[in-house]
């Protein structure tokens, strides 16, 4: 064989092989191929079942294929959209946002995830990445927005659920905190003023009891839906604290005279009519203003400050508005103060009763006597009733107190009796607590029981508040403790929301005539006229009248001119500790106290002033010496 022959042979056998490997490398390739075309398409039925929208773009970010759903969504087939880019098929305002963060993917090579709203109301999380090869080029992008309206409500729902008051659905407590917070940070860094507005509803107990929870529920609601107009596109957000306490938060305040202008308009505003049972109702309110960073630089004392300056304007006399000042603080650490010693003084037996003589109005006879509460404090010294009551009426300690004081008067009045042989009746005053405790009759009928006590030797006091409760329990327990002979009074009438009806249902055998009343009465025309108007009521209802606070000569003799007949106060006695009570039974008795003079009465006053203060001194005493 030739060289020839050899060369064309091995060329042929050579290219021969070369033919083979190619071929087999493109029938692989051409497998390869194809699975990659089944895998494709695999993937893009699974695209197209799925229902949310997923794109593909090229490098130039126009679209390359897109599912089913985002063909659906633009209302297109699909072949319209290849080739567009976000410009061309969405509005600009949309359409600058989807480039800017496609550039940004682009750029960055990472994926990008954000949410978006909407105007249909439907939300979707949306998110971006890079198609990168193999060899690291990046020849496009990708994206899929899941339709997460079910979860963003769900969210919703929840945060309502936590920062919103269930009953209103403004903001709770815990939403105050965090946007305080958020906005004392900016007031400190803008150098501007923030105010809390503190708003509690007066004497919404009293209508509560009258017209029951859901009509007290329809009247915080109502006060919340003003407030909330009120605030509306003012800068201010609102907040229930919780019961009838509202918030109003006023920020960026540049004049103090914005501040107090705001609070007058709140209470105009919740101090129009309320539609309530076919009636008419005014609601009062109490505001308390704390303002940063004047009061305090926190949070925490700015709320703390505003309840304080609402506790301040409720002791006020109610429907005013009070600013948070050092005194108030004061009398805040004064109150804790209290709260802190009162149940140790109950264990101490640190209580002691006075007892205040009720006289008829030509001042000839005891009629019988109030006993009142006084506290002689080891730490505190004296503390006034009208400081050391309220305190514990926020607490269940008024409870014990209340019943400690009727055990006392029941006891004291049986002991006189055997040292004297006389008997007056003793009038006690109930809390409404004591008397809403489902075991108020019976320890009531197991006190007198215990002491053998004569019941008609007992009065019960009680409030237009009592009165007004739709506790048919209650009634019940008076009407059986009435039948008994018990007497039972309306304490401090004419300052509460009583009606007639309740005046002439409820088993009541006693009116008693409020101080504020009677101070005055010779020259107050109002006064005179309130005062005239319950005389007429007690006599259409057959109730014995007693005036309170009678301090005045000329007041007794306007009182005996209207026909009352018993008569309470300084004129004739200042409360007295029980072993002076018989020294003035004595007096009045001998008809010392008759046709005395004012000054006379001054005189035997100051007498038992006196002799009241020697007493004081000696109970201290004997408490220290314990």
């Amino acid at each position: 064989m030739s060289i020839d022959s050899v060369y064309i042979l091995s060329t042929t056998i050579f290219m021969m092989v070369f033919l083979l490997i190619g071929l087999m490398y493109v029938i692989r390739l051409k497998r390869k191929l194809f699975r990659l075309m089944q895998e494709n398409n695999s993937f893009k039925t699974l695209c197209d079942i799925v229902k949310t929208p997923i794109w593909f773009k090229d490098e130039n970010l126009k679209i390359t294929w897109v599912n089913k759903f985002y063909a659906k969504m633009f209302d297109r087939s699909r072949s319209s959209i290849y080739g567009l880019t976000d410009k061309e098929l969405s509005p600009a305002k949309l359409s600058d946002g989807y480039i800017r963060d496609d550039l940004y993917v682009k750029e960055s090579r990472k994926p990008y995830v954000y949410r978006e709203n909407e105007k249909s109301g439907m939300w979707f999380e949306t998110t971006k990445f890079p198609l990168i090869s193999d060899d690291g080029t990046l020849y496009g992008l990708g994206g899929i927005a899941f339709n997460i309206t079910a979860i963003k409500k769900s969210e919703n729902l929840m945060h309502s659920m936590v920062y919103n008051d269930y009953l209103t659905g403004i903001p709770n407590r815990l939403f105050l905190s965090v946007e305080i917070t958020k906005l004392l940070s900016v007031a400190n860094e803008t150098n501007t003023k923030l105010a809390v507005i503190g708003i509690d509803l007066d004497n919404f107990k009293d209508l509560n009891d009258l017209y029951g929870h859901s009509v007290g529920n329809e009247i915080l609601k109502k006060t919340a839906q003003k407030l909330k107009v009120y605030t509306s596109g003012k800068g201010m957000f609102i907040g229930r604290l919780g019961g009838d306490e509202f918030v109003v938060v006023v920020p960026n305040i540049k004049e103090d005279e914005y501040i107090l202008q705001t609070c007058e308009d709140i209470r105009k505003l919740i101090n129009t009519f309320y539609d309530i049972c076919e009636s008419n109702v005014t609601i009062n309110v109490s505001i308390g203003v704390s303002v940063y960073p004047k009061d305090c630089d926190n949070y925490e004392d700015l709320m703390r400050q505003a309840d304080m300056a609402v506790h301040t304007a409720k002791s006020r006399g109610r429907n005013c508005i009070v600013f948070y000042d050092k005194e108030i603080g004061k009398a805040n650490f004064k109150r804790i103060n209290i709260e802190m010693h009162l149940k140790p003084a109950i264990e101490n037996d640190e209580f002691s009763l006075y007892y205040q003589p009720k006289v008829s109005v030509d001042g000839k006879q005891i009629l019988g006597f109030e006993a009142l509460l006084r506290w002689n404090s080891k730490e505190l010294g004296f503390v006034s009733p009208a400081d050391f009551i309220p305190v514990a009426e926020q607490s269940d300690l008024i409870v014990a107190m209340s019943d400690w004081v009727m055990r006392k008067a029941m006891v004291q009045n049986l002991i006189w009796k055997k040292q004297y042989g006389v008997i007056y009746p003793v009038a006690v005053n109930l809390s409404a607590k004591q008397i809403h405790k489902s075991d108020f009759l019976k320890k009531a009928l197991d006190l007198i029981n215990e002491l053998h006590y004569p019941p008609e030797y007992l009065e019960l006091e009680i409030t237009e508040s009592m009165l007004m409760s739709k506790d048919s329990d209650s009634r019940r327990s008076f009407e059986q403790l009435r039948s008994m002979g018990v007497k039972i009074s309306m304490d401090d009438f004419g300052t509460g929301y009583s009606n007639l009806s309740y005046l002439s249902s409820f088993p009541l055998d006693k009116l008693k005539i409020d101080r504020r009343f009677v101070t005055d009465i010779d020259t107050s025309k109002g006064n005179q006229q309130i005062v005239n108007a319950i005389i007429m009521l007690a006599q259409a209802f057959n109730l014995s009248l007693i005036a309170e606070g009678v301090e005045g000569g000329n007041e007794l003799k306007y009182l005996q001119s209207k026909g009352v007949d018993v008569i309470q106060g300084f004129y004739f006695s200042k409360p007295l500790p029980p072993e002076l009570v018989y020294d003035f039974v004595d007096e009045v008795n001998k008809g010392v106290w008759i046709n005395k003079v004012h000054e006379s009465f001054t005189q035997l006053d100051k007498k038992y002033g006196e002799k009241i203060t020697e007493t004081e001194e000696k109970q201290k005493k004997n408490q220290e010496e314990k």
